[in-house]
């Protein structure tokens, strides 16, 4: 069956809306049109349109004058007695047959029927030129000039200049350019002229400028920002490489495209420094990038080798620096070679990186963005020696490759950023759960303090008369001469006993009760038998009735198995006995019974003693709530076995029911959930574990809590749950290591788990939890903050409960 996802209308309308801009846009962009056809000379446009005649370069067989630099309209009329040869001249200028440090006049005659307004542009070259036009209506004009053009060596000096402006062609129209070529043996400027209509040729120079405009802002947002960026967080040097990066292709547009021609009066000394200063910027971009490779890419190189990589740019930059122009210009081909060596090394460390899970969003940005820069700098090199006019290619692979870079840092600081808000929303719910606590504990403790003494006072005097009456028993069997028979020795011997076991009963409910209070007491959960513990207990607690004549009933089911820590179940049922049997009188009777019923076991037991005042029946299960009383036959207490008996039911999820009627007994419940559904709770803090409790009370489940995920693996596999809700950060490993060891299992693999965290990635690797845990073998993932409604819905739907 093959699934069909359609994209919803809105979206569908927008992604419209947007190819339509993208596509009017794109049209309205003004471009170069194909060269016209240029023979002997001669550029027919006869038969152009002068509204549709879009800018085209000059590109053709002109005619040439070598040697001939004429300056006068009379020295230019001279040159049509002379037989001129017939140069290529191509869109990207190349070596044109000409003597090195030579000079030429080239020739171009404009054939056309009526007058048309046109407009001459030549960009900016490293060789001087001069452009004119002539035609009988005006005479010789200058239409532009770059450098300066000379006959001579040491006169003749080329400038990074543009040219263009407007004339009117007529049918006598002849173009002419000079060309001073002593600084490159090219034989020419860098591109050919170009010749359009004034309003569609001004429309593609100023799209030119924008374009500039574009990058130098792209880069300059790029560089302060990350500047800023670094300037917060000075750990993290990412920001810092990037953003020097960014500025040294920024002075690279600002020279080599010549933004800044216009700021500073053209010199040759100003010239000269501006080319220095675009190879300096080249240097920069190297080692910026390597370093910014170094501190992103662990995969780069070793350690040792990669200081290495620097010597041969720092080499540049002395030659550069210390050398002559024409010394250092000689290294361009050399500094994009090493250059491509980089982003190769680079791009194959991204590779490495794309392998390993942890840092593959790193490597693939970085993978994608070399492999784009690296082929904007093998075309660079190839317009160089092949002179194609793409110019502005380089800038934008440049800008893709900083962009890449740029979503790198956004993602090692937003990984940042999310650790600290994960941190502060765990310490945040922390500080609520330690008030909540701090709070039920100064209330426990000032109800605590006002029931100390008067328990102080009790306990110390049912522990003082029988280790009175002990003492006093001792004195009497060490005097000499004894002063007792046999008889009443042994009589007062079985008192002194009797008092020293309820001493010691005492004593141990009291530390029992403790241990469990400071949570040194972790329930151990597991199926046990109800019924084989009973009958034991039930055995033991006669040697308690029969000096009473006590009588103990018992209703028990033949199949009893429950959940839970069968030795604290141990305790309280013992508890509920012997509590039974000390306030119940002589002749009295014991009733026990256990019994299922809507989902729940009850043990309940009955006995016919002296019972408890109402306000005691009505207080009796409150913390802090002091019932401390002697039983039938003097058996002494502490007065904490109910509350003892009430911390092991709500461990365990299970409910305690007290009914007392004074004179005619008590009656004591303990609800066991019995559910077929069981769910973990795994979590360190003690209060979002009672919080769950709280929140899932009324589903029909088995609750129980772990505290460390160790003994959590242990508990699964030997009571496999249905469900495990398990925190993300826990001090010995984060859920998503007990995840991973307990799929590991695959007798596990079965037991659904739902993710709870904080935050929704991963601190220590910036991951969305809820993909990593569907990765592992899990089933879901929640926050902290979540509603407690979602929390029910989602733990329904992996219990498969019906809603």
């Amino acid at each position: 069956m093959v699934r069909i996802q359609i994209l919803p209308l809105s979206k569908l309308i927008y992604f419209s809306i947007a190819v339509s801009v993208f596509i009017q846009c794109n049209r309205s962009i003004p471009t170069l049109a194909p060269a016209k056809t240029i023979q002997a000379g001669v550029l027919d446009l006869s038969k152009e349109d002068p509204k549709t005649l879009d800018p085209f370069p000059l590109a053709g067989e002109w005619e040439a004058f070598p040697g001939e630099l004429p300056e006068t309209e009379d020295e230019f009329k001279a040159l049509e007695k002379k037989e001129p040869i017939r140069l290529a001249v191509p869109a990207y200028w190349v070596n044109q047959n000409l003597p090195a440090h030579g000079f030429v006049t080239y020739r171009l005659k404009i054939k056309v029927n009526e007058p048309l307004n046109l407009m001459f542009y030549l960009r900016e070259t490293s060789s001087a030129y001069r452009a004119y036009y002539h035609n009988a209506e005006r005479g010789l004009v200058l239409l532009g000039s770059a450098g300066k053009v000379s006959k001579t060596k040491e006169g003749s000096i080329g400038y990074y200049l543009e040219t263009a402006r407007s004339f009117r062609a007529t049918p006598t129209t002849v173009l002419y350019l000079q060309i001073s070529n002593y600084l490159y043996s090219r034989g020419g400027p860098y591109y050919s002229p170009v010749l359009g209509e004034v309003g569609k040729t001004l429309l593609y120079l100023r799209f030119k400028e924008r374009k500039k405009a574009f990058f130098f802002a792209t880069f300059f947002v790029l560089a302060i920002s990350h500047m800023f960026l670094y300037i917060h967080r000075r750990k993290d040097k990412s920001p810092l490489w990037f953003s020097l990066l960014c500025l040294s292709w920024l002075l690279r547009i600002l020279l080599f495209d010549r933004v800044s021609r216009d700021w500073f009066q053209a010199s040759d000394w100003l010239e000269m420094f501006q080319i220095r200063l675009e190879y300096l910027a080249f240097c920069g971009i190297q080692g910026f990038s390597l370093l910014f490779f170094f501190q992103n890419q662990k995969n780069f190189l070793p350690q040792k080798y990669k200081r290495y990589l620097l010597i041969p740019i720092i080499l540049e930059l002395i030659i550069i620096i210390s050398t002559p122009y024409a010394v250092y210009t000689k290294l361009l081909i050399f500094s994009q070679v090493y250059m491509s060596i980089i982003l190769i090394i680079a791009m194959f460390a991204a590779f490495r990186s794309c392998l390993q899970r942890e840092t593959r969003f790193t490597g693939s940005m970085i993978l994608f963005g070399t492999i784009i820069i690296l082929s904007a700098t093998i075309y660079d090199s190839v317009v160089f020696f092949k002179r194609w006019d793409l110019p502005m290619l380089t800038e934008l692979g440049f800008a893709i490759f900083c962009m890449c870079l740029a979503i790198v840092i956004s993602k090692q600081n937003a990984h940042t950023w999310e650790t600290a808000e994960y941190l502060t929303l765990n310490l945040r719910k922390e500080v609520e759960w330690k008030t909540i606590e701090l709070r039920k504990e100064k209330e426990k403790a000032e109800k605590t303090g006002e029931l100390k003494d008067k328990f102080i006072s009790i306990v110390s005097h049912d522990i003082r008369s029988p280790l009175f009456g002990i003492s006093s028993v001792f004195n009497l069997l060490t005097e000499s001469p004894p002063s007792l028979s046999p008889e009443r020795a042994k009589q007062v011997l079985g008192e002194a006993s009797t008092g020293l076991k309820n001493i010691l009963s005492m004593v141990e409910e009291l530390i029992k009760y403790s241990r469990f209070q400071n949570a040194s007491v972790f329930p151990d959960y597991q199926l046990f038998d109800f019924r084989q513990i009973t009958d034991q207990l039930i055995e033991r607690v006669q040697d308690m009735a029969k000096p009473k004549n006590i009588t103990i009933i018992t209703h028990m089911e033949e199949s009893s198995i429950g959940i839970g820590d069968p030795n604290l179940i141990e305790h309280l049922i013992w508890n509920l006995l012997t509590n039974a049997v000390k306030f119940t009188k002589e002749s009295g009777t014991v009733e026990i019974s256990l019994t299922e019923s809507s989902k729940h076991w009850s043990l309940k037991v009955i006995d016919t003693g002296i019972g408890m005042p109402p306000y005691w029946a009505e207080h009796i299960l409150e913390e802090g709530f002091l019932f401390v009383r002697k039983g039938t036959a003097d058996e002494m207490g502490a007065g904490v076995g109910l509350a003892f008996c009430k911390e092991v039911a709500e461990r365990h999820g299970a409910e305690l029911i007290v009914q007392s009627e004074e004179e005619k007994g008590t009656s004591v419940q303990f609800l066991l959930p019995n559910y077929e559904k069981i769910v973990l709770v795994l979590d360190d803090n003690p209060g979002y574990r009672k919080q769950i409790r709280k929140v899932l009370k009324d589903l029909p489940c088995i609750l129980w809590e772990e505290e460390y995920p160790d003994h959590a693996l242990l508990s699964v596999g030997r009571l496999k749950p249905d469900l495990i809700i398990v925190d993300f950060s826990m001090p010995e490993r984060t859920g998503i290591d007990f995840l991973r060891d307990l799929y590991s299992n695959s007798e596990m693999e079965e037991i659904r788990s739902l993710l709870v965290s904080s935050s929704h990635t991963d601190p220590n690797t910036g991951y969305k939890l809820e993909a990593t845990v569907i990765e592992l073998g899990g089933d879901a993932f929640l926050t902290k903050t979540s509603p407690d409604e979602k929390l029910i819905e989602l733990v329904k739907r992996l219990l498969d409960l019906e809603t």
